[in-house]
């Protein structure tokens, strides 16, 4: 953990402190924060500018720092301060800059709580993956300017870590029902679109936990496709209604089209067997009808989700006292439906995350030839002894083709803000979309693709996947969430992707801050390499360790992912320092480029 975090304040404090020197006077948005928060520091909290859009956490957080920070001169110990926690300029940004790091933590203890016991003894990978994910260039930007963001998500994190630890560790429901709405309170006071990470995300991974009460047997012959448990659509609806056991089969073993060809799992299966994605969906509801009639089992439900559906009536009581989900400037901030929020999610995630997307972006060429002769399936049928598993993807590429061209037709939003201010790097995204018209369409493979990469790297196994295997009594008290080690399973994956959908798609402005929380998410719950030497050796004490077996069984991924967050953080971070401009609007004044 030292290491970790002695890691990232080389680049942090280098980066926080020629900010604070070349940058002296609030930029852009800090405007608003800033002078919100000193009105805080200084007891007038009847104070609001009508301009600022997210809750007062962040200020009321501020306040209490510099309270702190009076505290510490009072009783002798001022010189011990570290970093300034007063109402300047350079105090509210300190605060970031100590947000990051206790992000960084609060990453690692979710790997821990999440890993099995045989791999929670490799601290240096898990340090490693919190470091990288602290080095994300949107949340590493704003570590040294007073915006909501690190924060935001730190407090998201939080919650989930709870979560995770009421689980393992059985905290009873009182407990844990108090802990999760105290904790979503707080993560609300930050930013209101937290909501869907603190409501529907752990409230869909619990459903999951509370529906899937089957024997293990059961499970087993169902991903088998046993013939009455599994191989039909009817009967794994059938098995889930009166066995309740989801069919929830691993990421790396599933197919959205339904014809898996992976040696590891369903070789037997009929190649015209139902879409995976799709069955688990039915099996998820076929569980739910199956309790309606178990009063007990029903009540236990209501019991476990309680703290987020309270959760969410509460901000539903607040959007209507409000009138609005957002405070203020309510005329641009207005929630919409904006589908091609989720297709701008997946190249954003694999152009920050591309070494971890590695294997499948060499693939890419292979998915292309695949899906290029659209035009003669049925000689592909006659060349190919595959036919049958390779027409339904030539189908399948058709379809999600069409309906992505549609989505952009017909709802691709183009805000005010997003053409209108030239500082922001999304600026020069959308012009080069929009001009040519054509550009928008032609860059539907690269949704489809870069989407197909990012969901089957949460199934990459780089592990041996029987060595650390869970025993099934701690899988019972454990929520549906990867380990760290093992593929994630379609129930947690099908979560994933509504709890973004439902953040991401009511919002008509494109911002790269918005998909710091998905990203955060997918990059939580990649498997990782776990160095299986160093784990035999607590089984064979005799064996004699060494740095070059280590290196050797080491996950590479993150190294080339550290290098390549470091170096986008330090370009980004020379363009808003020095590579400022004026406009002619308003000559003198220094522009940045920005996220």
């Amino acid at each position: 953990m030292a290491v970790a975090v002695g890691a990232l304040l080389v680049p942090l404090s280098t980066w926080f402190f020629a900010v604070d020197r070349t940058v002296t006077e609030p930029y852009l948005d800090e405007v608003f924060h800033v002078r919100q928060a000193q009105h805080y520091c200084q007891g007038h909290f009847d104070v609001w500018d009508p301009k600022i859009t997210t809750p007062p956490g962040l200020y009321l957080l501020s306040y209490a720092f510099s309270r702190l920070e009076s505290f510490q001169e009072y009783i002798g110990l001022g010189h011990l301060r570290l970093v300034p926690l007063d109402c300047s300029i350079t105090g509210l940004r300190a605060l970031n800059a100590v947000g990051l790091i206790l992000l960084l933590l609060v990453v690692r203890l979710s790997y821990l709580q999440r890993a099995s016991p045989e791999t929670s003894a490799h601290h240096s990978l898990f340090d490693h993956s919190a470091l990288n994910v602290a080095l994300f260039p949107p949340l590493f930007f704003f570590s040294a300017l007073y915006y909501t963001d690190v924060w935001s998500a730190l407090s998201v994190l939080a919650s989930y870590c709870f979560l995770t630890t009421a689980y393992r560790d059985k905290y009873g429901h009182w407990m844990r029902g108090t802990g999760l709405l105290a904790l979503g309170l707080v993560s609300l006071m930050f930013r209101q679109t937290n909501i869907f990470w603190v409501t529907a995300f752990p409230a869909g991974l619990v459903l999951v936990k509370e529906l899937d009460r089957g024997h293990e047997a059961i499970r087993n012959s169902m991903h088998r496709r046993t013939q009455g448990f599994g191989d039909s659509l009817y009967s794994i609806a059938k098995t889930s209604w009166k066995m309740a056991v989801i069919y929830d089969p691993p990421v790396r073993d599933a197919q959205i089209n339904g014809t898996n060809t992976s040696p590891q799992h369903y070789h037997f299966a009929h190649p015209n067997q139902s879409p995976d994605y799709l069955l688990t969906i039915i099996s998820i509801a076929a569980c739910l009808l199956g309790i309606a009639t178990q009063p007990k089992r029903l009540a236990s439900l209501f019991l476990a989700l309680a703290p987020f559906l309270l959760l969410a009536a509460l901000f539903l009581a607040f959007i209507l006292w409000n009138g609005s989900v957002v405070l203020g400037d309510k005329a641009n901030h207005t929630a919409t439906l904006h589908l091609p929020q989720m297709l701008y999610l997946w190249p954003f995630t694999a152009f920050f995350s591309w070494p971890l997307l590695l294997p499948y972006l060499l693939l890419t060429p292979v998915v292309l030839l695949t899906w290029l002769p659209l035009f003669s399936a049925l000689e592909c049928a006659q060349r190919f002894k595959r036919a049958p598993s390779l027409l339904p993807r030539l189908l399948l590429a058709l379809l999600l083709l069409t309906l992505t061209s549609a989505i952009i037709h017909y709802n691709t939003l183009v805000h005010p803000f997003t053409l209108a201010d030239n500082r922001h790097y999304i600026f020069y995204v959308f012009r080069l979309l929009l001009r040519p018209w054509y550009l928008r369409y032609a860059a539907s493979p690269l949704y489809l693709l870069s989407a197909w990469a990012c969901l089957q790297t949460l199934g990459t196994e780089p592990t041996d996947t029987q060595l650390f295997a869970p025993h099934p009594s701690d899988l019972e008290r454990r929520l549906p969430v990867p380990n760290a080690q093992h593929s994630a399973r379609l129930s947690f994956t099908l979560v994933f992707l509504a709890t973004s959908t439902l953040q991401l798609v009511t919002a008509p402005l494109v911002e790269p801050r918005y998909f710091i929380l998905p990203w955060v998410f997918w990059r939580l719950h990649i498997p990782l390499r776990i160095p299986v030497w160093r784990a035999g050796k607590k089984r064979n004490r005799g064996a004699r360790w060494s740095w070059e077996r280590w290196w050797a069984e080491y996950d590479h991924r993150l190294w080339i992912e550290t290098a390549w967050l470091v170096a986008i953080n330090a370009g980004t971070g020379y363009v808003f320092l020095f590579w400022g401009f004026a406009w002619p609007q308003e000559p003198g004044k220094v522009q940045r480029f920005m996220w």
